[in-house]
């Protein structure tokens, strides 16, 4: 018995709070492009990506087998938007979004964006109308004040994320709360299980 009252939820997409990222791929009409996407996690050096199959991203990351993965702050709202809404169309360009091209992969990485990963594809999956590429993390780029040299850690506090919540009637972004916790400060003696 559950101690809240549930109830079944039928919808065709379901978010629960999803990292909005911007996936650059080489294109060959605008040489690069990028798309606005929520459908990723990684582990470890593997990545994992979801996108429409027929999605213009989706043919050249399936041609080119790469592509980078630029995470942008709640600061960059309209560029997220405009990578997102127009598709076919040069959207770096349409949103102003200056980029460099990656060390080890010909894809962008967008200067604006605290974190980028290079990616190369090591599987494509193609599921219900959607492609799901794993990928090899190759380079990972970040903004200097995101990390501690001297102790090679990330500073968690200064990343101002946005997240994609919704069903399919609606979808809303939202952004962390400026909160946070030290893994292992609910459990006894402070172990846990988590990777």
């Amino acid at each position: 018995m559950f101690g809240k009252e549930k109830v079944e939820f039928e919808t065709k997409k379901l978010y629960y709070g999803f990292p909005v990222i911007l996936v650059g791929y080489k294109d060959d009409k605008f040489k690069y492009n990028a798309t606005t996407n929520s459908s990723s996690y990684s582990l470890g050096n593997t990545i994992t990506l979801g996108i429409l199959a027929d999605s213009c991203a989706a043919n050249y990351i399936k041609k080119y087998r790469e592509f980078s993965v630029n995470v942008p702050c709640d600061k960059l709202m309209s560029e997220i938007e405009i990578c997102g809404f127009f598709s076919g169309h040069n959207k770096l360009q349409q949103a102003d979004l200056p980029y460099t091209i990656g060390k080890v992969t010909d894809t962008p990485l967008v200067d604006e964006c605290f974190l980028s990963l290079e990616c190369i594809v090591k599987e494509i999956i193609e599921f219900e109308g959607y492609v799901h590429f794993v990928g090899e993390i190759k380079r990972r780029i970040i903004d200097k004040d995101m990390v501690n040299i001297d102790k090679n850690e990330f500073i968690s506090e200064n990343m101002n994320t946005v997240h994609f919540v919704g069903c399919s009637e609606k979808r809303v972004y939202r952004y962390l709360n400026p909160n946070s916790e030290e893994l292992g400060k609910f459990v006894e003696e402070g172990t846990n299980n988590c990777g």
